[in-house]
Parts: C-alpha cells; sequence; structure tokens
C-alpha cells in the first residue's frame, strides 16, 4: 500500500513538475525567447528578477496547496466508504493545511520581528537593502578612475 502511495506521488511530481519549470523558465526568460534588446546587465536588473521569483514562488505555494487539497478530495470520493480511504483524504487535507500554516508563520513571524527591529517590510525593499550593501562594497572596493585634465592648448595641423 505504502509503495503503491509512493509510486503515485512520485508520477504526480513527475507529471506536475514539467510544465511548472517550463512556465517558470519562459516567464523569467521571455526577453531572451523574443529577441529583446538587452544590453550589459547591471545589478539594479536583477532586483526585478528576484522579486518575480520570490512573487511566482508564492504563486506556487497557493497552486501546490490547491493540488494538495483537490487531491484529498479525489482521494476521499473514491474511497467508497472505506474507513481508512477516508482517514487518508482527512491527513492530506492536514498536510497541505500544515504546509501553508507554515508558509504564513514564517511570513507572520518576518513580518513581527521585522517590525521589531524596524527592518522594512516586502520582498522589494528586502532586495533593496542588499543589493544597496553590494553597490555600496563594490564602490569602495574599484576606485573611480582619474579624470583625464584636458588638453591646454588645441592640437596643430601639421602640414
Amino acid at each position: 500500500m505504502l509503495n503503491l502511495l509512493i509510486l503515485k506521488i512520485t508520477k504526480f511530481t513527475k507529471i506536475f513538475s514539467v510544465p511548472v519549470l517550463y512556465v517558470f523558465l519562459f516567464r523569467i526568460f521571455s526577453p531572451v525567447l523574443f529577441a529583446g534588446d538587452i544590453d550589459e546587465p547591471t545589478l539594479g536588473q536583477a532586483r526585478p528578477l528576484l522579486i518575480n521569483i520570490m512573487n511566482w514562488l508564492v504563486f506556487l505555494i497557493g497552486v501546490v496547496f490547491v493540488v494538495v487539497v483537490a487531491y484529498g478530495a479525489w482521494k476521499a470520493s473514491t474511497a467508497t466508504g472505506d474507513p481508512r480511504g477516508l482517514d487518508s483524504a482527512k491527513s492530506t487535507w492536514s498536510y497541505a493545511i500544515f504546509g501553508l500554516l507554515v508558509v504564513a508563520g514564517f511570513f507572520a513571524l518576518y513580518t513581527i520581528i521585522s517590525g521589531l527591529f524596524g527592518f522594512k517590510i516586502g520582498f522589494t525593499e528586502i532586495f533593496d537593502g542588499i543589493f544597496d550593501g553590494i553597490s555600496e562594497l563594490t564602490q569602495i572596493a574599484i576606485p573611480a578612475p582619474a579624470p583625464i585634465d584636458p588638453p591646454s592648448e588645441p592640437p596643430q595641423n601639421i602640414e
């Protein structure tokens, strides 16, 4: 019974993860796919990418929650009155709710701690602080080039 369940979960994971991965990569690398005009990358361009990744992760957490709840409903509907099947469906729902509570608890704990210590809240502000620190370090580590003095006399044409 356990081996069959593991086999079903493995098959479901393989089937579900490939389309999600393609959609995720398509969203991230869409300028490349559409031959966008891409300049030399800068540190400031990584901010929106990381914010998009975090937003997609939050979205995927919601999708996984809905899929697991739907899987539990499918298990309950196919139990046909079997108490073990209903218990299995209930445990699936419990795991889904527990996982969602863990993620929500993380965000709540982060919000509380950041409020107590005066940190900025939100993905944008988190990455702004990180990238501002990195920019500051790179400006300290890389000295500015010395200014070039303009010539005092204009160049003369030699004939």
